[in-house]
């Protein structure tokens, strides 16, 4: 595993979870029961939003903190443990959507002859339907599902985690300049899904 930094100007050494992954590293084994503590929240919040109501969160933030243990002896500070945290719970989540998506291809309803049968998109909602029962914030969580991963993980981390493009860049292994491109597809497709929301409530 690559450990990461977010390339911030103030020292790495200041961050109180890099504080506790050192004493962790240094052989205070209740360092890491606080990291736990003070971070896992973060780490349910990061994945919750990523795989929405997805019956293998504990599990994935569990085994998120046990990588972190395992990468005790190899850790190095190059920036906030937060960044550290997120990219290793990051490749998680997208290993989980990647192998969820192979198990729908294959769990395709088929009739006789193997032909897949027409499925209801359970998740299509109606922007009438979705006004006249949801709040926005509903609004929007549905719609960002309906990106692409790449775009949605990448306005989760600014908007709903305050995360720098830099600090994007780190954990999704891309370029900042990368990032802002991606953002700006992202804000527009995310207007484009929304439009027939905001047409229908202004009817």
């Amino acid at each position: 595993m690559t450990e990461v930094g977010t390339g911030a100007p103030s020292s790495p050494h200041e961050d109180p979870g890099v504080i506790l992954m050192l004493a962790f590293q240094a052989g205070d084994d209740a360092a890491f029961e606080q990291l736990v503590l003070a971070y896992q929240g973060a780490a349910f919040a990061m994945l919750r939003r990523i795989l929405g109501p997805h019956a293998m969160i504990e599990d994935l933030a569990q085994e998120a903190f046990l990588r972190v243990w395992r990468a005790r002896d190899r850790y190095k500070p190059a920036g906030k443990f937060t960044t550290f945290l997120y990219r290793i719970t990051y490749n998680l989540a997208l290993n989980r959507v990647r192998d969820d998506k192979r198990k729908a291809l294959y769990s395709m309803p088929r009739d006789a002859d193997g032909v897949e049968l027409p499925q209801q998109d359970l998740k299509a909602i109606g922007p009438d339907e979705e006004v006249d029962t949801g709040s926005w914030a509903q609004i929007v969580r549905h719609c960002l599902t309906e990106l692409p991963e790449n775009q949605r993980v990448a306005l989760v981390f600014q908007h709903y985690d305050g995360l720098e493009l830099h600090e994007i860049a780190e954990i999704v292994g891309s370029s900042p300049k990368a990032v802002k491109s991606l953002l700006h597809r992202a804000r527009a497709n995310l207007r484009t899904l929304l439009t027939p929301y905001r047409e229908a409530e202004n009817d």
